[in-house]
């Protein structure tokens, strides 16, 4: 995985690649103490300083820029600032309220069978280079009552049988969810979900009136699936035309991770271009006024 990552990096480095970003108009914001990005309009996320975010029409760009299918749904997209292989994507779903998530009972084995099913049919439409095939349970879903999150992870496999995986969370709402999926090799999964889950997830805050808790029986809409189908797509034994959107396809996965370096590397180039101007302004304001002129 090593030497096929190293060498996407090489290809993509000598195309146009931070160039594209740049000339497409995308704009990364650096993380750091004190800022604080929407997720969307129903929150908002202190961004660590490791950690770089893409607004919601950047990481459309951006999701284009790979040949990905946009779901419409978009909001928001986080990345290591360092190089390090893994992206998280964040759609915002008005599906209506999940109620009483507390009280539902998840069907590990079951569900496993509907969406290796879903998937088996999917595949029958793409090509074989193209084929994804779910091998099991990376991490069986969940729900977290304290904090209204469901999460799971699917172990999956390529056509040449090379395994992936896509981290999945939702973060219930009042009046629908927030879908975070976190894009890595099963390598370096336990790494990349465990910075999602104690450095990224943690800072999140649904905004006033958006809560799970905030929801109003006699005003809001109630969504018509529950945890279950959250996991199958919403669509049920017809996930089949879902899960496409959500995996996002083996032939645009590692060009993902190659882009996303070359972003990464026009940051810090951009951040580190950004501070020595800073610095070099300042020597010289202070060369130019001298010792006993203090800059005001």
């Amino acid at each position: 995985m090593k030497r096929i990552f190293s060498l996407l990096i090489v290809l993509m480095l000598a195309l146009p690649t931070v160039a594209g970003a740049t000339g497409s108009g995308i704009t990364p914001v650096e993380g750091g103490d004190g800022v604080k990005v929407e997720i969307g309009t129903v929150g908002t996320l202190d961004l660590g300083k490791d950690f770089f975010y893409l607004n919601k029409e950047d990481v459309k760009k951006f999701s284009t820029m790979q040949g990905n299918i946009l779901s419409g749904q978009e909001v928001a997209g986080i990345g290591p600032i360092e190089d390090q292989d893994w992206f998280v994507y964040f759609d915002y779903v008005d599906s209506g309220h999940i109620k009483n998530a507390e009280k539902e009972k998840i069907k590990p084995d079951k569900l496993l069978k509907q969406i290796k099913e879903g998937t088996e049919a999917q595949n029958e439409e793409k090509a074989a280079s193209d084929h994804i095939f779910v091998t099991g349970w990376d991490v069986e879903p969940f729900y977290d009552h304290s904090t209204k999150n469901l999460t799971w992870s699917l172990l999956l496999e390529n056509a040449e049988k090379k395994p992936f995986v896509n981290y999945e969370v939702r973060l219930l709402t009042r009046e629908g969810y927030i879908s975070v999926v976190l894009v890595s090799d099963s390598e370096n999964r336990k790494e990349a979900a465990a910075i999602l889950s104690n450095e990224i997830l943690p800072k999140f805050s649904a905004v006033q009136g958006e809560r799970y808790e905030d929801f109003d029986e006699s005003t809001d809409k109630v969504a018509e699936m529950g945890l279950t189908g959250l996991i199958l797509g919403g669509a049920g034994l017809a996930v089949a035309k879902k899960v496409g959107l959500l995996l996002l396809l083996k032939k645009f996965w590692y060009v993902i991770v190659a882009v996303i370096v070359g972003v990464f590397n026009w940051l810090r180039k951009k951040t580190r271009r950004s501070k020595d101007e800073t610095q070099e302004t300042s020597s010289t304001t202070q060369e130019t006024q001298g010792p006993d002129h203090p800059v005001s």
